[in-house]
């Protein structure tokens, strides 16, 4: 049975970057979030200062066949229903040590991975049981540096596990910073953490609360994958391991097809190039 949430996402950001106290009270309906995905299925140019992909590389229209889509992650999710203002008011602000905020901007600007080197697309999608939501992004990358930003995120995981976020209007946050565990066998290289940021989130007009985080990247060879999931009312605990774990399945089968339709172009033009 799926249980009724309030929307308070929606007031977050009001009430924190405008000083404006006072929740909206509504239910059956998608919150808002991760203004990049506020369509499914969208895409972004590779970087006009990196080389246009080769004939085998990951194109943008590949990398749109490589997404998730809602079949992959069942019945209470649907495509994302817009922009939220919860990411701004809970992710960007200020704390101490220099690491612990490289590691914030990192989670606020999503941006684990660094600049796409080819083909790129991204999609997202809203929880209609716990509120939540789901950003999905993947492209072509080097993998070399992948792997290094990995390690550094490690890195500043493991080295930052509390930490005070000091928001836009001097309202302090408790964040907590975990490690997730990836299904193992899945990818090239893998990382995932959890940030669980808590405080009075709704501008002090009904206590306590928390938001939820958890990001997952995972390499395959010179690809990659950005998974986001997070919400203030909790999330499924499974739904960012088996969303990995599909979001890699289908861009390896991307990929394989790929593969297959170059070997089959090279043994239908080897006889006439013999000739």
């Amino acid at each position: 049975m799926r249980r009724s949430y309030r929307v308070l996402a929606q007031v977050v950001g009001a009430a924190m970057l405008a000083g404006v106290s006072g929740c909206v009270m509504q239910t059956k309906e998608h919150p808002r979030g991760f203004p990049e995905a506020a369509s499914v299925e969208t895409s972004a140019p590779a970087s006009p200062t990196t080389a246009s992909p080769g004939p085998g590389a990951l194109t943008d229209a590949r990398a749109r066949s490589a997404l998730l889509r809602q079949d992959d992650l069942g019945g209470a999710w649907a495509g994302t229903q817009g922009a939220a203002t919860w990411r701004d008011g809970l992710l960007k602000g200020r704390t101490d040590p220099p690491e612990c905020q490289e590691l914030l901007d990192a989670v606020y600007a999503e941006d684990l991975l660094g600049e796409p080197k080819g083909g790129t697309a991204v999609t997202g999608f809203d929880d209609d049981e716990y509120g939540a939501q789901l950003r999905y992004h993947v492209g072509a990358y080097d993998r070399a540096q992948v792997d290094a930003r990995l390690d550094h995120f490690r890195q500043l995981v493991n080295g930052c596990g509390e930490f005070t976020i000091t928001g836009a209007q001097g309202q302090e946050y408790a964040a907590q910073v975990t490690p997730v565990d990836l299904p193992g066998g899945i990818g090239d290289a893998r990382q995932g953490l959890r940030l669980i940021v808590s405080g009075d989130i709704d501008g002090g007009d009904g206590g306590d609360g928390a938001l939820t985080l958890d990001l997952a990247t995972v390499r395959v060879g010179d690809t990659a994958v950005l998974l986001t999931h997070g919400g203030l009312y909790g999330i499924d605990d499974t739904a960012t391991r088996e969303a990995a774990r599909a979001g890699v399945e289908r861009l390896r089968q991307v990929l394989d097809e790929k593969e297959r339709k170059k070997r089959a172009k090279g043994m239908v033009t080897s006889p006439s190039a013999g000739e």
